[in-house]
């Protein structure tokens, strides 16, 4: 080949790259950056971790998902979720054990209004742990059910490894704050999509009151409500509404809440953990997950 056809053979394959660069840069700004969204920073949320998604698994916000964090009660979600899998017949009724009054005033833990000596259906008892937060719900049901709140965790960090929570681990059933009892939003966020495919899960997450059967000790039955709307805030959304939701706080773990929104006719779950505020303080784990349920979608 000649000079000159070198030279226009050269020429060619210059605008060949040129062109193909162009595309590449079109591919990328118009296709390619959908695939590394990035997250609206939305101010007044004090929470340390957050990872808000559709049921269809896609991702709208997010702050640290994959930070380990305490977890307070939203322990409590795979504690009823292991306690619908674990029980042969949640109309069976089981009986509130002394033994774990000392415990629930030591630690100073939420109860649902059980009495020892009680008989209650373990059904029933789903609906005190997760409304409420009762440990005394939790205990009697997790006592009831395996030889041993140890061996009863067992069963909980095995659930975790067969959902693919590999950032998750639980030393206790009831959310106490300890070194080996951690988890993530994001792997929470795995754990309550799974759970409320259960069913029954759905049914008593997305309650807000519950009234129970007659019992020995409570004749017109126990009366639950949820920790939700405990303390009057609302669940209405501007786009929406929260219909369900499991709250937790502990100093360590800060105030925390595993929630369900309906938004537009699809469903949404919001993991929040670490907001500032304790207990009797304005509850900002709702404010704030209000507040990302708005302005993020």
């Amino acid at each position: 080949m000649n000079k000159r056809g070198n030279k226009l053979l050269l020429g060619l394959l210059v605008v060949v790259m040129i062109l193909a660069g162009g595309l590449a840069y079109w591919f990328l700004t118009t296709i390619g950056l959908s695939h590394s969204k990035e997250y609206v920073n939305i101010r007044g949320i004090s929470a340390h971790s957050y990872l808000l998604k559709k049921r269809d698994g896609s991702v709208i916000n997010q702050k640290n998902p994959q930070k380990k964090v305490a977890i307070a009660s939203l322990t409590k979600i795979m504690t009823a979720l292991c306690v619908i899998e674990k029980a042969e017949n949640l109309d069976q009724l089981t009986v509130v054990p002394e033994s774990i009054f000392f415990e629930l005033q030591k630690n100073n833990l939420a109860v649902a209004g059980l009495q020892p000596g009680e008989e209650i259906s373990y059904r029933e008892l789903l609906y005190g742990i997760l409304l409420p937060s009762g440990a005394d719900a939790t205990l009697t049901a997790v006592l009831s059910l395996s030889e041993s709140e140890e061996a009863f965790v067992v069963i909980m960090n095995q659930k975790a490894a067969e959902l693919g929570m590999t950032q998750t681990h639980f030393s206790n059933s009831v959310g106490l704050d300890a070194n080996d009892h951690y988890s993530t939003a994001g792997d929470l966020a795995i754990l309550l999509d799974y759970a409320l495919n259960n069913p029954i899960f759905y049914e008593v997450f997305t309650r807000l009151t519950y009234q129970g059967q007659p019992t020995n000790l409570h004749p017109e039955g126990n009366h639950f409500t949820s920790s939700l709307i405990s303390r009057g805030e609302s669940l209405e959304l501007s786009n929406g509404r929260i219909i369900g939701g499991k709250t937790g706080y502990t100093k360590k773990a800060g105030l925390c809440l595993a929630s369900l929104a309906v938004i537009n006719g699809e469903d949404y779950l919001l993991i929040l953990t670490g907001s500032k505020g304790d207990s009797e303080s304005e509850q900002f784990h709702l404010i704030e997950s209000r507040k990302l349920y708005e302005e993020s979608l």
